[in-house]
């Protein structure tokens, strides 16, 4: 319901702003910016399902965690009739490079040819590395003098691949019963397709400045985005290689696949962000540069995933009528 109410509220700016556009002159704004973020990933506690009567009991694996800084470039237009304005923006992360833990253990009932119950402790990690995607369009006015209230559609896409790599080793839950131990190395990927998309609000002030050799304007932004996600986590190939060399499938779904998927892992999140801002004049006209921080947490409910980003940012900007 609210987000039906976000998009009919953007819809009509959209209205007022191309009706103004018979009366006003217009003004276009593109800009570039590149920089550097940080970007933070985590998958909370998820556990892999039950292999029915041969007593595999589910799998539980407490987090997936990363982080790294990363390079970004971000590009887009900015309209403006009056006091109302139209923006396009698109931003690619390039690639990001991190190493999460990925421990777990998992329990295997006694009998069907198993003299003893069995737990398998598994101590790995994973390399992952990923990318990210997102872009936006919004639409605002100047309410009063230096103050813009805007709302508009996001969207955003983060792609992981992760490599596995670790030991695996078993003992015998029953100590009475004595069983050869086991060890070897764990093998295979984690892969996860991380996308959500939902309609944001917020708010612009700008002061201006004109002092020395300071000449243009500090800004301050905060907006709230209400945001849809759906995970899917591949967990593909997973093995163990003993110190023989025989590689032993881990079938984590059933006897004829090796791979376990979350197809519809869905969330929603009332995300944030807030940052602080410099545009400034250059020598050239109606070239100006910008300077920026902003910061980002976004945390889904039902997924149980959180992305918190802090963007560091340098750009240009050029403006011209029609």
């Amino acid at each position: 319901m609210i987000n039906n109410i976000f998009v009919a509220i953007f819809l009509l700016t959209l209205v007022f702003f191309f009706e103004s556009a018979n009366a006003f002159d217009l003004r276009a704004q593109p800009r570039f910016k590149s920089g550097i973020q940080f970007y933070e990933f985590e998958q909370k506690a998820f556990q892999f399902p039950a292999r029915d009567d041969r007593g595999l009991y589910p799998n539980k694996q407490s987090k997936i965690e990363y982080s790294d800084w990363v390079p970004f470039v971000s590009g887009g237009t900015t309209l403006f009739i009056d006091r109302f304005f139209l923006d396009f923006d698109l931003q690619y992360l390039f690639n990001g490079q991190a190493t999460s833990d990925f421990s777990s253990q998992t329990f295997v009932k006694g009998g069907r040819g198993l003299a003893t119950d069995i737990v398998f402790q598994n101590n790995s990690q994973l390399n992952a590395d990923f990318n990210r995607f997102e872009w936006a369009v919004s639409a605002g006015f100047e309410v009063i003098n230096n103050l813009v209230l805007y709302g508009g559609y996001k969207y955003a896409e983060t792609n992981h691949t992760s490599n596995v790599f670790g030991r695996m080793t078993s003992f015998q839950a029953n100590n009475n019963i004595p069983i050869p131990s086991f060890s070897g190395s764990t093998i295979g990927e984690v892969d996860i397709n991380f996308e959500y998309d939902g309609p944001f609000v917020g708010l612009n002030y700008n002061w201006g400045v004109k002092q020395s050799f300071l000449d243009g304007a500090f800004s301050f932004n905060f907006a709230v985005a209400f945001l849809d996600s759906q995970t899917k986590l591949d967990i593909s190939g997973i093995s163990i290689k003993s110190e023989s060399g025989l590689i032993i499938p881990l079938n984590f779904q059933d006897g004829e696949r090796n791979d376990y998927q979350y197809k519809a892992l869905n969330g929603e999140s009332t995300g944030y962000s807030i940052g602080i801002g410099w545009q400034g004049f250059t020598s050239i006209k109606n070239l100006t540069y910008v300077l920026g921080v902003t910061g980002y947490r976004y945390e889904f409910d039902g997924s149980e995933t959180i992305e918190n980003r802090v963007r560091l940012d340098l750009g240009l900007a050029y403006s011209f009528n029609f």
